[in-house]
């Protein structure tokens, strides 16, 4: 074997490869917490242990070069079977990441059935996690682009207004942040009513919107299956409700994960999609 090779480190070849999904050398040095310099020191590790040059050192993009594109599919199937022969996957909880109003509502569902490892983040967060396999999978709205992991999707659920009262008169609206969902809901409002939407206040979690609706009358802008949980009511006078599809994104491909990770969507799919 050659010396050189005999020394690389795995973290090396984890971040060449989340580098190559990324096509981007700063990105993958944030989502690995190195600094610009030790991610370009770890990938010439990478191309001396190898013997070749395996990307082109470019400032703006990271790409391959053939003998790269001809073997990163080998890198990555060696580290896959690497983590599965070192990880008695039997005995460690799943690895879930996921934000707050989402965990609100699955895991008094989840927790009797299956052991879990919870952390709470953004979606942006929980996909980072499951790229750097610092998390097994993370539960998310699908509102962004995916790249270099697998997803499979829960179900398909609803945003819009709703309030504790059935027959909640036009008002002034809790919204949180601007997220994409929020940003073309205020322009689904205006095209609706040629005017721009009044805002009561700006909250930063939608688990504390549906918890400020449930305790008076305030209208709030809610995913369906966390207004279903506070057991508010969809008001009459909003625009046309906005479709989102829930995914679970992952990694592993291996046969015992796949089954854990089937039991857990299906948990997940009966929660956020029941029938009101």
């Amino acid at each position: 074997m050659n010396t050189i090779l005999r020394h690389l480190r795995i973290a090396d070849l984890e971040l060449f490869v989340t580098t190559m999904h990324l096509k981007n050398l700063s990105k993958a040095a944030q989502f690995h917490n190195l600094s610009q310099s030790a991610a370009s020191a770890a990938i010439m590790r990478v191309e001396a242990a190898f013997g070749r040059e395996l990307c082109h050192h470019e400032k703006r993009q990271f790409r391959l070069t053939h003998e790269g594109n001809v073997l990163i599919p080998r890198i990555e199937d060696w580290l896959k079977q690497f983590r599965e022969k070192i990880a008695i996957t039997q005995d460690l909880p799943l690895r879930l990441v996921t934000t707050n109003a989402i965990a609100r509502v699955i895991l008094p569902k989840i927790l009797p059935a299956e052991s879990v490892a919870l952390q709470i983040m953004r979606p942006g967060g929980a996909y980072a996690a499951v790229l750097k396999d610092e998390a097994d999978i993370a539960i998310v709205p699908d509102n962004d682009t995916w790249k270099g992991i697998s997803s499979l999707e829960i179900g398909v659920g609803s945003f819009g207004l709703y309030s504790s009262r059935q027959d909640a008169p036009l008002s002034p609206i809790l919204l949180p942040e601007d997220q994409i969902e929020v940003l073309t809901f205020m322009q689904r409002w205006h095209k609706m009513y040629n005017a721009p939407i009044e805002i009561k206040a700006r909250i930063p979690s939608w688990s504390l919107i549906a918890d400020l609706c449930s305790g008076s009358e305030d209208v709030g802008f809610l995913p369906d299956f966390l207004a279903r949980k506070a057991q508010l009511h969809p008001v009459l006078w909003q625009p046309p409700v906005a479709q989102f599809r829930m995914l679970a994104l992952y990694r592993s491909s291996d046969d015992r994960f796949q089954k854990r990770l089937k039991k857990l969507t299906d948990l997940c799919g009966e929660v956020f999609f029941e029938k009101s």
